[in-house]
């Protein structure tokens, strides 16, 4: 039920914008065609196709908001009368009525569903038939992970209005999902991060490895009355546990993982376990909460080495640390290259 919701509301937002990118159908010429025909219609589908791809990329974020509110009369509207939905098991629905009831259903078994699209094609079959086709996401806040589907669907041009006609959903292959995708949700993280104190000092950096198959996060940690330390984590998605996953090495030869999950739509819950230099066991959840784009907060509670529960972390405050100036490779001041030997 859930997957077919998430299909359908997307296509709320590429029928509202092909709607606005076409309006009413285009009227047959009254004239002769010129003589380079061919050509000039090829020019003007392409135009056309431009235009509806280009509108509905820029209502996706609006539509994707009417969506997550939700408003089951705005989306069904949308459906021809007899409209047709087939969802990945196969099952089918006909009817507006129907469709009504199904997202009706769906609303209230997850209300705090969210829906993010990947358009990958809008077609101009003739003036009065349009097929759409894409990649859905579906989550939400506490789920650990997400569903990720294709789709495609016919709309038909009504009295100057576009209608869903047909639907139908895809369950997308693992592989066919890249590791991006699973880790974009983190990507705010990127950048340079700082808690610093008269006492104590704390850096990060995290940015995307290669293919952006990893975020790698390297971190040094100055605090008082203990030696200086740093290590480097790498945070994936796992497969096997169907969870984004991290791996810690320090430079004291301490190691540990973490399996993340997503407590709400602003908090991040890491369920920690590893080991230390001399073989004790640790454990600790630590707690990751955005407070904006620029601020995050963290704690651990929970805390247990070696079998024996320690006091939690307090809360600490980290602040993006803003790109340095750069400066000329060559000073302005310094004579310019020659080939002189």
């Amino acid at each position: 039920m859930r997957t077919r919701r998430g299909l359908l509301g997307l296509l709320v937002m590429v029928c509202a914008a092909v709607v606005t990118a076409l309006g009413a159908p285009p009227q047959e010429p009254a004239t002769e065609p010129p003589t380079n025909e061919p050509e000039i219609t090829a020019s003007k589908a392409d135009a056309d196709n431009e235009l509806a791809t280009k509108a509905i990329r820029e209502q996706v974020d609006v539509f994707t908001k009417a969506y997550n509110t939700p408003d089951v009369e705005a989306l069904t509207r949308l459906f021809t009368d007899d409209a047709l939905v087939v969802d990945s098991n196969g099952d089918t629905i006909r009817g507006k009525a129907a469709i009504a009831e199904m997202y009706s259903t769906a609303f209230q078994d997850a209300p705090d569903v969210k829906l993010t699209a990947n358009l990958e094609g809008v077609h101009l079959i003739t003036p009065d038939v349009i097929r759409v086709e894409g990649q859905s996401r579906l989550c939400t806040g506490t789920e650990d992970a997400s569903d990720f589907h294709r789709f495609s669907a016919l709309l038909v041009n009504k009295n100057g209005q576009w209608r869903i006609a047909e639907l139908r959903d895809y369950t997308m292959p693992a592989e066919d999902v890249s590791t991006y995708d699973r880790l974009k949700e983190l990507e705010w993280l990127v950048g340079d991060w700082v808690d610093e104190d008269a006492e104590n000092k704390v850096t990060n950096s995290i940015f995307w490895a290669e293919n952006q198959s990893f975020l790698v996060r390297t971190y040094t940690a100055e605090l008082q009355g203990q030696k200086p330390s740093s290590g480097t984590m790498f945070i994936g998605w796992d497969p096997q546990t169907g969870q984004i996953k991290s791996w810690v090495f320090d430079s004291e030869g301490r190691h540990s993982e973490g399996l993340w999950t997503r407590a709400a739509e602003n908090e991040w819950l890491i369920k920690a376990r590893g080991v230390l230099r001399d073989g004790r066991l640790t454990s600790a959840t630590q707690i990751v909460t955005p407070v904006n784009k620029d601020a995050m907060k963290i704690r651990s509670i929970d805390r247990i080495i070696g079998g024996q529960v320690v006091p939690d972390i307090p809360e600490i405050l980290m602040v993006r640390r803003p790109p340095l100036p750069t400066t000329n490779a060559i000073s302005k001041s310094s004579p310019a290259p020659t080939d002189e030997k």
